[in-house]
């Protein structure tokens, strides 16, 4: 069975520094220790983006704190990025070998029956989620030489309307995404950060999913113009097990509480 942990949103930010009060640095120690501790098993770890808090400014400490940590990691971990980073100040530190041919930090995972494909859905200047036409291009490919397999796509941006604030900052034309998914027979899950809520929910056919992540969680309002709180917790990450029949998505909540941040 294909095991592997997805964390998103881990807003790393200059030592001594918090986020939104918050000690992101420690909140991703605690995270990486409850995979090591129970999780051992796993094939694989992803990163979902929104490594940095601001990486799209320019910040580049950050990712070398990442890379620090994530040595402490007991498996193999492969990353993508989300709107709040910078992909130039990324491979700064990770390696240009980190880009695929696409020039964006997308990639192929292929282990146990299963292929995983990270996408790499942000676009400098802006919180919305973009796909090039070149990356479309890229994952219809990817996903036609996987015809024989079940797939799951992981990325920053939600596709699927939610239906709260954070639909102001949706991956932009999806519909292009989703013809793209449609070219595949066998779609298990499309996995995404960004929201900093658990939701799931099928999307013309195609079930879609996205996880809490490391940052403050948020309520969830169901009306677009309502207010809504940050969070303390909890801080969560998916765990994904695949085999020939099903696909599973468990979320692990690594640390609780859920007291309103000022």
């Amino acid at each position: 069975m294909l095991k592997f942990v997805v964390l998103s949103d881990l807003h790393l930010v200059d030592e001594g520094e918090t986020s939104q009060g918050l000690d992101t640095h420690a909140r991703l120690q605690r995270g990486i220790e409850a995979i090591n501790t129970r999780h051992a098993d796993a094939d694989f770890c992803v990163l979902a983006g929104d490594l940095a808090d601001l990486g799209h400014q320019g910040a580049v400490a950050p990712y070398t704190r990442l890379k620090e940590l994530v040595a402490g990691l007991t498996m193999p971990c492969h990353i993508t990025i989300g709107n709040h980073d910078n992909r130039d100040a990324y491979v700064s530190i990770f390696g240009e070998d980190e880009r695929a041919e696409t020039g964006f930090i997308d990639k192929v995972i292929d282990a146990k029956g299963y292929r995983v494909i990270l996408l790499d859905s942000a676009e400098h200047g802006t919180h919305e989620g973009v796909l090039d036409a070149a990356q479309i291009d890229w994952l219809t490919a990817r996903l036609a030489e996987a015809a024989d397999r079940p797939v799951v796509i992981v990325l920053h941006h939600h596709a699927n309307p939610l239906h709260t604030r954070v639909d102001r900052i949706i991956l932009r034309d999806a519909d292009r995404f989703l013809a793209a998914l449609k070219t595949h027979g066998d779609i298990r899950q499309v996995i995404a950060g960004h929201v900093h809520y658990t939701s799931c929910g099928l999307w013309y056919g195609i079930p879609f999913t996205t996880l809490a992540g490391g940052h403050y969680n948020v309520t969830v309002p169901l009306d677009p113009e309502a207010k809504v709180d940050r969070l303390f917790g909890p801080a969560q990450f998916a765990v994904v097990l695949g085999d020939e029949g099903q696909t599973l998505v468990h979320f692990d909540n690594y640390l609780d509480g859920n007291a309103v941040l000022s």
